[in-house]
């Protein structure tokens, strides 16, 4: 098993989060607490990976997160998940 961490950014505020990744455009996720974000972008993600791994694609690999641009009002978090070994490839 590996974990695999992604460089998440949250934005929000007042009863709407939405949380996405930068290395993964179109992988994102909404909640009314931050908490429910986190929890849909750890599900979004670990979503994405089954589905590449089911199609034979590579999953593209994580920027560190110190590498990672933050807009002006978003912050960043690490999002995990817990899978095999994976065939991955270049971001």
């Amino acid at each position: 098993m590996s974990i695999i961490q992604y460089t998440a950014l949250i934005d929000g505020g007042g009863g709407t989060y939405g949380v996405s990744f930068p290395d993964l455009p179109g992988i994102v996720a909404m909640g009314k607490t931050l908490d429910a974000a986190l929890v849909g972008a750890t599900k979004a993600l670990n979503d994405y990976v089954i589905e590449a791994e089911k199609h034979g694609e590579e999953v593209v690999l994580p920027t560190a997160i110190e590498d990672v641009d933050t807009p002006h009002g978003c912050a960043l978090v690490s999002v995990s998940i817990l899978r095999p070994l994976l065939k991955t490839g270049p971001n």
